[in-house]
C-alpha cells in the first residue's frame, strides 16, 4: 500500500536542489473536486506531475496522485516524521540498468535537537557538474477541520551556504469518499535555486522524469512498508 506522506517528504528530499519562498496555502475543500474529476472511475494508483522553471531561479512542482492505501494507518504514519528514513531511503537511488537519477541521496536522518525535521543530504551530480547539497527540512501537520482531510506543510530551514536557497510547500491527503481504500494526495512546491550555473542545469524534461520516477520509488516503498511490518494505530 502505497503511504502518501511519503510523497511529500520525498518531494522535499527531491528537491533539495532546489529553493522555494512564500508558499500560498491552497483550501483544501478547493482541490477536492479537482482530483475527483481527475481519478474518477479509477481504482489503481496513479501520478500526473507537472514541473516548471519559472524564471529568476524558481522551479515549481504541481503534482495529483491517487493511491491505494489505508486512511488510518495513514494518519499515524504521518505523525511519525522520524521514521520517514526507514520506508522512503529503500532503492531510493537505483533505477533500471543503465539509467541513473541524477540527484543521488546519501542520507536522511533526524535532526539533533528539532522536533519533525529531517536532516538531508544529496548530491547533484551532471557532467562536470558534481554538488554535494544538505538541508534541514521541516514537517508540520495543520490543524484540519474535516476527519477525511490532512494538509502537511513543508519548508527548508535557513541557511546561508546552500544551493538550496529555500523550500516550501504542501501535501494535501484525502480519502476518496466512495473507496476507502484509496488516497488521493495533491502536491505544491515551489523552489528557488541559489545559482543560476545549477538553475541551467536543471531542464524542465530532466526534473519530470526524475521527480516522477521517484515517486513511483517510495510509493512502492510505502506499500512494502505497510505490508511488513503493519502499523499501530494509537
Amino acid at each position: 500500500m502505497v503511504h502518501q506522506k511519503t510523497l511529500m517528504p520525498i518531494i522535499a528530499l527531491l528537491f533539495l536542489t532546489l529553493n522555494l519562498f512564500g508558499q500560498d496555502f491552497v483550501d483544501p475543500k478547493k482541490i477536492l473536486p479537482q482530483l475527483q474529476n481527475k481519478f474518477k472511475n479509477q481504482s489503481v494508483d496513479n501520478i500526473e506531475h507537472t514541473v516548471r522553471r519559472m524564471g529568476n531561479k524558481k522551479i515549481s512542482l504541481e503534482a495529483y496522485v491517487s493511491l491505494e492505501a489505508d486512511w488510518l494507518q495513514l494518519k499515524s504514519i504521518l505523525k511519525h516524521i522520524n521514521e520517514y528514513p526507514k520506508w522512503v531511503l529503500p532503492r531510493i537511488n537505483e533505477r533500471s540498468p543503465g539509467d541513473k537519477f541524477f540527484i543521488q541521496f546519501a542520507s536522511i536522518t533526524p535532526a539533533q535537537n528539532l522536533i519533525d525535521t529531517l536532516d538531508v543530504e544529496v548530491f547533484l551530480s551532471l557532467p562536470a557538474l558534481k554538488i554535494p547539497i544538505r538541508r534541514l527540512f521541516h514537517f508540520e501537520l495543520l490543524p484540519q477541520s474535516d476527519d477525511n482531510t490532512l494538509t502537511m506543510r513543508m519548508t527548508a530551514l535557513a541557511s546561508t551556504d546552500s544551493a538550496v536557497k529555500d523550500l516550501s510547500g504542501y501535501a494535501h491527503f484525502f480519502k476518496n469518499p466512495k473507496n476507502p481504500s484509496q488516497i488521493w494526495v495533491y502536491l505544491d512546491v515551489y523552489v528557488i535555486l541559489t545559482h543560476w550555473l545549477v538553475y541551467e542545469s536543471l531542464p524542465e524534461r530532466l526534473l519530470t522524469r526524475e521527480v516522477g520516477d521517484r515517486l513511483r520509488i517510495i510509493i512502492e516503498n510505502y506499500q512494502n512498508y505497510e505490508n511488513t511490518k503493519g502499523v499501530k494505530i494509537p
